[in-house]
C-alpha cells in the first residue's frame, strides 16, 4: 500500500505528538532495561562468578528489547500514532524508487565506512567491544538464535521506533529536517558507546534518517535496517 500525503501532514492535526519529552523517557528507559534485565539474567544463571557469560549480555538485550516493545506498543496504539509514524505502509513514493534510494544511500554510507576506516583509523576495529562479546559465545543452536533474534530482529525494530519515528519527529518540530536527522543520528552513535565507530553508525544513521524523511515509511526503514544487521551480522560471524 502506498500513501501520497508526506510524513509531516500525518503530524499536523496531532501537533503535540511526539513530542520530546516522552520521546526521550522512552530511549532512557531502553537502555536502563538494557542494564537491570542484563544484570538479572546474570545474577539468576551465574551465581558467585565474577565474569558474565556474553551471552548473558545478548539475552538481556533480548529481554529488554522485549518489553521496550511492548511497552511502545501500548503507547502507539492510541490515537493512530503507529499509523503517523508510517508503520502500516511503505509511504508516499513508489517502492521500487524507494528501494533503489535505499541501496544508494546505504552504498554511499558503506564507501564512507570505507574510507574512513581504512585511511583515517587503520588498523583499528571501530567495534572491537561488540566483536569480542559476539566471539566468545558459544556457537550452540540456543545461543546463535539468541544473537540473530537480538541483534537483527528486535534491535531494528526498537532503534527505528526511537531514533527515527519518534526522536526525529520530535526534533524536526524545532529545528529543519537536516538538524533532526543530524542529531537524532548523533544521539544514536553515542547510546552505541563505541567512540571509534561514531561517524559510521552517524553515517548509517543519516542514510536511514533521510530514507524516512523522503518516504514517510517507518515500516520501510526497519526492513532496511533488519537487512543491513543480517547482511553484518552473517559476514562478521556466522561465516567467520
Amino acid at each position: 500500500m502506498q500513501r501520497d500525503d508526506p510524513a509531516p501532514t500525518a503530524f499536523s492535526a496531532r501537533s503535540y505528538y511526539p513530542s520530546l519529552l516522552p520521546t526521550l523517557a522512552f530511549i532512557l528507559l531502553y537502555f536502563a532495561l538494557q542494564g537491570v534485565c542484563t544484570a538479572v539474567i546474570i545474577a539468576a544463571t551465574q551465581g558467585t562468578s565474577t565474569t558474565p557469560e556474553p551471552i548473558s549480555i545478548i539475552w538481556g538485550l533480548l529481554v529488554s528489547a522485549v518489553i521496550q516493545l511492548s511497552l511502545m506498543g501500548l503507547y502507539l496504539r492510541k490515537d493512530g500514532r503507529a499509523g503517523a509514524l508510517g508503520l502500516h505502509d511503505f509511504g508516499r513514493i513508489p517502492l521500487q524508487k524507494a528501494t533503489g534510494l535505499a541501496i544508494l544511500l546505504v552504498a554511499a554510507a558503506m564507501a564512507f565506512n570505507f574510507i574512513y576506516a581504512t585511511y583515517v583509523i587503520p588498523g583499528v576495529d571501530m567495534q572491537a567491544d561488540m566483536a569480542k562479546i559476539l566471539a566468545a559465545i558459544a556457537r550452540t543452536p540456543l545461543n546463535m538464535a539468541a544473537m540473530f533474534f537480538a541483534i537483527a530482529i528486535a534491535a531494528p525494530v526498537v532503534e527505528e521506533l526511537l531514533f527515527r519515528g519518534l526522536l526525529q519527529n520530535a526534533l524536526a518540530k524545532y529545528v529543519p529536517i537536516w538538524g533532526a536527522i543530524l542529531l537524532s543520528s548523533l544521539l544514536f552513535a553515542l547510546v552505541h558507546l563505541q567512540p571509534y565507530a561514531i561517524p559510521g553508525l552517524m553515517s548509517l544513521s543519516i542514510a536511514f534518517g533521510y530514507l524516512y524523511h523522503r518516504t514517510g515509511s517507518l515500516r520501510t526503514n526497519i526492513m532496511l535496517h533488519m537487512a543491513n544487521n543480517v547482511l553484518a551480522l552473517v559476514m562478521t560471524q556466522f561465516v567467520n
